[in-house]
C-alpha cells in the first residue's frame, strides 16, 4: 500500500472514529437522562398531583425522548460510515476503500465486512481474489444490499471466465432465497438487468444491451452514485463502439478515464480506446 493512500485512509478513519465517539457521547448522556428522571424525578406523589393519566403521558414522552435521542446518535455514526463509503462510491478509489475497512473492528455482520472488502479487490482488478474472498462468506448471513452486492459480483466474475450458465444458476439461487416482498422482487430484477446488460454485450445484441442498461439504470433511481455512473458510461461505450458510433464511444470513455480515479474501468477504458484509435487509423490509412 502506498503512502497517499495510507494517509487518505487515515484521514477518513479520523473523521469515522470522531463521529463514533460522538455517537457514544450522545447515547450516554442518554442513559443518564433516563436513570435521572426515573430514580430521581419520579416517585409515587406525581400520580397524586397530576393524576393517573398525565403522569402515565409523562411517563411516555420520557422514553420517547430517550428514543430519539438514540436515534439521533445511531444518525451521527451512520454519516461517519458514509465518509468510507465515499472513499469508493464517490472518490472511486477502491484501494483506499479497503485500507479504511482494515481499519474497521467489528464484532457482528463480519460476513458483511468480508463481503465489502471483496468488492474493494473487485474493483481493483483482483477478480481472482475478489472471488475466493465470496467463497469464504456465510451467505445466509447476508441481507438485502449485501446479498445482492454478492451475486452481482459472483456473476460479473462468472461471466469473466466465460461460465454464463453459473450466472444463470445464481440468479435461479437468488430467486430462491428471497422473501416475497417488493424490495426482494426490485433487488432480483436489479441482478437479472445486470446480467443480461453483460450478456446481450457478449452476444453482440446491442438493441438489447441499450434497453437492459436503461432498465439498470431506471432500478437504481435517485441511489446512484458517481462509481455507479463510472460503470454504465463504460458500458455505453462498448455498446456504442459495438454498434460503430465511435465518437459517443470516445466521449463516454474519455469521462470514465477522467473521472474514474482508480477504478478497474479506466484500465478496461483505456484498452477500449485504443482499439478504437486503432481502427480509425486503419480506416484512414485505406481512404
Amino acid at each position: 500500500m502506498d503512502r497517499d493512500t495510507q494517509l487518505k485512509a487515515k484521514e477518513i478513519m479520523r473523521r469515522y472514529r470522531a463521529h463514533k465517539r460522538a455517537s457514544f457521547a450522545i447515547v450516554a448522556l442518554d442513559a443518564v437522562f433516563l436513570i435521572y428522571m426515573v430514580i430521581f424525578k419520579w416517585d409515587y406523589r406525581m400520580d397524586a398531583v397530576m393524576g393517573g393519566f398525565a403522569s402515565f403521558m409523562l411517563i411516555i414522552s420520557v422514553f420517547v425522548t430517550y428514543v430519539a435521542i438514540v436515534a439521533v446518535a445511531v444518525l451521527v455514526e451512520m454519516a461517519g460510515a458514509i465518509k468510507i463509503d465515499s472513499a469508493l462510491y464517490e472518490q472511486c478509489d477502491p484501494f483506499v476503500y479497503e485500507a479504511c475497512l482494515d481499519g474497521l473492528h467489528v464484532f457482528f455482520y463480519k460476513d458483511r465486512v468480508v463481503c465489502l472488502h471483496a468488492m474493494a479487490q473487485y474493483y481493483q482488478g483482483n477478480s481472482d481474489r475478489a472471488e475466493e474472498i465470496l467463497r469464504s462468506v456465510n451467505l445466509y448471513k447476508l441481507k438485502g444490499m449485501f446479498r445482492l452486492n454478492y451475486y452481482i459480483l459472483m456473476s460479473a466474475i462468472c461471466f469473466q471466465k466465460g461460465m454464463g450458465m453459473r450466472a444463470s444458476e445464481l440468479e435461479q439461487s437468488f430467486r430462491n432465497g428471497i422473501k416475497k416482498n417488493k424490495k426482494a422482487q426490485r433487488d432480483f430484477e436489479t441482478l437479472c438487468a445486470s446480467n443480461n446488460l453483460i450478456r446481450a454485450i457478449e452476444n453482440k445484441d446491442y438493441p438489447s444491451a441499450f434497453r437492459f442498461l436503461s432498465e439498470r439504470k431506471g432500478l437504481d433511481g435517485a441511489k446512484c452514485r458517481k462509481w455507479t455512473h463510472i460503470g454504465y458510461s463504460l458500458y455505453e461505450a462498448e455498446i456504442y463502439a459495438g454498434i460503430g458510433d465511435k465518437k459517443s464511444a470516445r466521449l463516454n470513455l474519455e469521462y470514465v478515464i477522467a473521472e474514474g480515479g482508480r477504478l478497474v474501468y479506466v484500465k478496461r477504458a483505456k484498452e477500449l480506446l485504443r482499439e478504437i484509435e486503432k481502427t480509425t487509423d486503419g480506416e484512414s490509412e485505406n481512404g
